[in-house]
C-alpha cells in the first residue's frame, strides 16, 4: 500500500473503469435477452435493446483502454520511483557492500527485471480482479433472477473448479521444486563454463565441463516436461469442470430439462448461453492475478531487503574539512566482517603528508581491508581513522572523496565517453584538465588513436586491455587531484609491456601526496617512505626497507622468498 499510494487515484481510477467494462458487457448480454425476448412476448421487435447491446460493445474496447492507460501509466510511475528509491539508497551505503559479487547480482537483477514484475501486478492484476471479479457476481446476480435453479447448477461446478484452482495456485509441488533446484543448477553451470572455458580447456577439461552442463541442461529439460505434465494433471478437473465448453453443456441439458418441466422460458435459456461463459473466466483470471500480486510481493520483499542496508552514517553537521597536506592517522583500529572474527586488532599507523606507506602480508593478513577503511568502504569497530584531527566518519561521502581517491586492481569503466570516465570525480573538469591527465597517465596516446578521440564510448567503439584501463583510472584519480591516494595492486591487471607506463603513471600520481599502497611484489614499494608488514591483522613490523632487511624479521623473509622467486 506504501508502494501504491502515491498513484492510488489513478489505481483507483483503472479499477473502477474496469467494473464498468464488466458492467457494461453484461448489460449489452441482458439488452441482447430482452430484444430477443419481446418478439418471443408480443411478436414485435424492439430496437432499442440493440441499439443499446451495440452502443455498449462499441463502448467497452474504448473505456477498457482508458483504464489501462491509467493503470500501466501509474505502474510506470511506480517502476520509475522503486528503481531511483533503490539507486538513491545504494548511492548511501558502505562501498564495502559492492565488493560482494553476489551482492552487485542481486541489485543487478532487482533494478533490471524484477521491478519489472510491479507493472504486471499495477498495470494488470489489480484492473483484472476489479473486472473479473465484477463481471462475476453481477453476471451471476442477474441470472439468479432469472432462474435461481438453473444458476445454482452452474454455480456447482464453477465453485468446485475455483476452490481447486485456488488451493492448485497456492501449491508447490515435488515437480516445481524439483525445477526451481534445476534451474538453479542450469544457471550455475552456464556461469561457470562461460567463466571458466579458458581454463577447462587449458588443462584438457572441456569434455567434463561441457558434460556437466549437458547434464544440467538435460535435467532442466526433463524438470520442465515433468512440472508441465504435473500442472496439467492438477489442472484437469478444473478444465473440465469450468471450460466455457462445459459450462454450455450444463447450460443445455439443464436448461432443456427445466424448460420441459415448465419451469422456465426457452428465452431464459438463451440468457444463460449468453452470460455462463463469462462467469467461468474468473475461474481463471482470478487465481492468474493472484500469481502476479504473489511475484509482485516477493519483489517488493527483495526492495526492501535492499532498502534495509543501513546507509553509511553521516554527521548532522559537517566538520570543519581538513586542509592539505593532509596526515592520516590508524587509531587503535579494529575491524571484523562478523563480530566474533576480528579482521584487524590494534592497528596504529601515522602517513605523513607527501609520504608513501607500503602494506605487504601474507594473503589474507587484512591488508586489502584496512587500505579500504580509509575511503570509508567498511567503518571501523573500535578506534579511528583521521584526517588531521578529523575522525573519516564525521566527513560526508562527498566531503570524503574530495580527500581521497583510490586506484584498484578491478578497475570498472563506464559506459560512456572516455573523456567521461577520466572527469567522473570533477564532471566540470575542462578538455585541457582531462587531457593534461591523460598525458602524464600515459594513455593520451592511445586514446588518440581511436575513432572518435576522448568522444568515443567505452565498451562501443572504445576497448581497453587491463594495463590501459589501470590508467585511465589513474588519470581519474589526476584529475580528482585529492591530498591521499589509495593504491591496491594498481598494477597487477598490466601486461608485461604496459607495467612500465603504469609504474610510470603511478610515479606522477604519487607525487605531493599521501599514497597507502598494497603490493605482492616487494621490488615495487623498496622506495616506500614507510612499510608495513601486516600478521594476522596485527602490525608485525614498521620500517624502511633497508631498517626491515637489517631487522631480518617477516619482511626479510618474504624480500628473500621474493628474490628466489625472480631468479
Amino acid at each position: 500500500m506504501r508502494i501504491i499510494r502515491p498513484v492510488r487515484t489513478q489505481v483507483m481510477a483503472s479499477m473502477l473503469l474496469q467494473m464498468l467494462c464488466a458492467v457494461m458487457v453484461v448489460g449489452a448480454y441482458i439488452a441482447i435477452v430482452a430484444a430477443v425476448r419481446r418478439p418471443a412476448d408480443t411478436g414485435e421487435v424492439s430496437w432499442t435493446p440493440v441499439v443499446v447491446a451495440s452502443l455498449l460493445f462499441l463502448a467497452v474496447p474504448v473505456v477498457h483502454a482508458c483504464s489501462y492507460s491509467a493503470s500501466f501509466a501509474a505502474s510506470r510511475r511506480i517502476e520509475l520511483r522503486l528503481r531511483t528509491e533503490v539507486t538513491d539508497h545504494v548511492s548511501r551505503i558502505p562501498l564495502g557492500w559492492f565488493t560482494s559479487g553476489s551482492a552487485v547480482t542481486r541489485l543487478r537483477k532487482t533494478v533490471n527485471s524484477d521491478i519489472a514484475a510491479v507493472t504486471g501486478m499495477i498495470g494488470e492484476a489489480l484492473p483484472n480482479t476489479a473486472r473479473y471479479s465484477t463481471v462475476t457476481v453481477v453476471a451471476f446476480g442477474y441470472l439468479f433472477t432469472v432462474s435461481w435453479i438453473l444458476a445454482a447448477v452452474v454455480a456447482v461446478p464453477v465453485v468446485i473448479a475455483s476452490a481447486v484452482e485456488w488451493r492448485r495456485m497456492g501449491m508447490t509441488s515435488e515437480a516445481d521444486r524439483r525445477h526451481e533446484e534445476t534451474t538453479a543448477e542450469l544457471s550455475a553451470r552456464t556461469t561457470e563454463l562461460t567463466q571458466g572455458i579458458g581454463v577447462a580447456k587449458i588443462f584438457g577439461m572441456a569434455d567434463r565441463e561441457n558434460n556437466r552442463f549437458r547434464r544440467a541442461a538435460d535435467a532442466y529439460a526433463d524438470s520442465y516436461l515433468r512440472r508441465e505434465i504435473d500442472q496439467q494433471r492438477r489442472g484437469r478437473v478444473t478444465s473440465v469442470l469450468a471450460s466455457w465448453m462445459s459450462i454450455l453443456s450444463i447450460v443445455v441439458v439443464g436448461g432443456t430439462a427445466l424448460v420441459s418441466a415448465d419451469l422456465i422460458d426457452a428465452v431464459d435459456v438463451v440468457a444463460f448461453l449468453m452470460l455462463s461463459w463469462i462467469v467461468s473466466r474468473g475461474v481463471w483470471a482470478l487465481p492468474m492475478a493472484l500469481m502476479t500480486w504473489r511475484r509482485a510481493r516477493n519483489v517488493l520483499g527483495g526492495v526492501d531487503a535492499i532498502l534495509g542496508i543501513p546507509p553509511l552514517p553521516t554527521p548532522d553537521e559537517a566538520p570543519r574539512m581538513p586542509t592539505a597536506p593532509v596526515t592520516v592517522t590508524f587509531d587503535h583500529v579494529g575491524f571484523g566482517y562478523t563480530p566474533d572474527e576480528p579482521t584487524l586488532q590494534d592497528i596504529s599507523l601515522r602517513l605523513a603528508p607527501g609520504t608513501t606507506t607500503a602494506l605487504v602480508g601474507a594473503s589474507g593478513s587484512g591488508k586489502s581491508t584496512l587500505a579500504r577503511l580509509v575511503p570509508r568502504f567498511w567503518d571501523v569497530d573500535t578506534g579511528s581513522i583521521r584526517m588531521n584531527e578529523t575522525d573519516v566518519r564525521d566527513l560526508a561521502p562527498t566531503g570524503l572523496y574530495r580527500l581521497v581517491s583510490f586506484v584498484f586492481q578491478d578497475v570498472t569503466l563506464m559506459r560512456s565517453s572516455v573523456a567521461d570516465n577520466i572527469r567522473l570525480a570533477r564532471p566540470d573538469a575542462d578538455q585541457a584538465t582531462v587531457e593534461a591527465a591523460a598525458r602524464a597517465a600515459r594513455i593520451h596516446d592511445r586514446i588518440e588513436r581511436l575513432p572518435r578521440g576522448y568522444d568515443s564510448v567505452v565498451g562501443v567503439d572504445a576497448h581497453f586491455s587491463g594495463g590501459e584501463a589501470q590508467r585511465i583510472s589513474i588519470a581519474r584519480a589526476l584529475v580528482a587531484d585529492t591530498p591521499v591516494v589509495v593504491l591496491d595492486e594498481a598494477t597487477s591487471a598490466a601486461d608485461p609491456e604496459s607495467e612500465a607506463a603504469v609504474g610510470h603513471a603511478l610515479a606522477r600520481l604519487m607525487e605531493g601526496r599521501t599514497v597507502l599502497t598494497i603490493a605482492h611484489r616487494l621490488a615495487t614499494i623498496a622506495s616506500a617512505d614507510q612499510i608495513v608488514v601486516l600478521d594476522h591483522g596485527r602490525v608485525a613490523e614498521i620500517g624502511t626497507h633497508d631498517e626491515l632487511t637489517i631487522a631480518d624479521g617477516h619482511y626479510a623473509r618474504m624480500w628473500r622468498a621474493d628474490r628466489m622467486a625472480l631468479r
